[in-house]
């Protein structure tokens, strides 16, 4: 008697269909992951992007508090006090790539400020001791997406040779001028005695009250007082030493002259 045998197909991935699956999923993985990274490459160089406008604004702040611009050796411990932050996460970006702090040198008192940050590895920055007043305003003025001309620093021919390497950088441009020109504005008062009686003033600032200054008697006399500052206050006093207060007069938006004709004090 004879006996049909079933032979049974086993589970399974023969060789040429393992070959087969493994093709199709390099051919993905080729399609996918530039892909992938040129998303993660732009997400972070969106996310440095908003972490240097934030530095602009605490450069900004620091200049209205303390009327000063910190230095490169210095900026980040500055802005990182500022912030409550660790001094590092001011001079690195997130990829651990050193930022670049660079001054205007054009003045004693800096009104402009460079904050240079590079996304991609081994593409160097310069610093503020390579650059000159022209150099710094070939950077300045360059387009974002774009490379500056090699006049402004020789390193720059090295990121011409990194295909796409504009859009590893950026370009932070902050401009103190307006609060050079308005927070940080002084003014000059002029007080003019036109009588035969000494008088006197005081000046307040910061909470701080100065000696009573006096004015001579012998007409005409004049003080003229300079570096005053929005919010500073002066009272003019009738006498000599601070007595009889006669006038009080707070900075807000230009200096003022006043004369005293041996009764009161009038501004002009």
């Amino acid at each position: 008697m004879s006996k049909n045998h079933q032979i049974a197909r086993k589970d399974g991935f023969s060789l040429i269909e393992m070959i087969g699956v493994l093709a199709i999923m390099a051919i993905l993985a080729g399609a996918i992951v530039p892909n992938a990274l040129k998303s993660i490459d732009r997400a972070a160089v969106r996310s440095e992007k908003s972490n240097l406008e934030n530095l602009s604004n605490s450069l900004k702040l620091h200049l209205k508090t303390n009327g000063s611009v910190p230095t490169p050796a210095n900026w980040a411990s500055t802005l990182a006090a500022l912030n409550d932050l660790n001094a590092t996460d001011i001079s690195q970006n997130d990829r651990r790539i050193s930022r670049s702090f660079i001054r205007d040198s054009n003045s004693t008192t800096p009104n402009r400020v460079l904050i240079l940050s590079s996304m991609r590895t081994g593409l160097t920055l310069p610093a503020e001791s390579a650059l000159n007043t022209t150099r710094f305003n070939t950077i300045w003025d360059t387009a974002d997406g774009s490379i500056p001309a090699t006049s402004s620093w020789s390193g720059w021919t090295n990121w011409n040779n990194v295909s796409t390497s504009e859009d590893y950088l950026l370009i932070q441009r902050i401009n103190l001028s307006q609060i050079y020109q308005t927070d940080l504005a002084t003014f000059t008062v002029s007080l003019n005695n036109t009588s035969s009686t000494t008088v006197s003033y005081t000046i307040t600032s910061n909470g701080i009250t100065s000696a009573a200054i006096n004015i001579a008697a012998t007409p005409p006399a004049t003080a003229t007082i300079t570096g005053l500052a929005k919010g500073d206050r002066m009272n003019l006093y009738t006498a000599a030493n601070g007595t009889s207060l006669g006038y009080t007069y707070v900075i807000s938006e230009s200096g003022k002259t006043f004369d005293f004709d041996g009764t009161g004090w009038a501004p002009q």
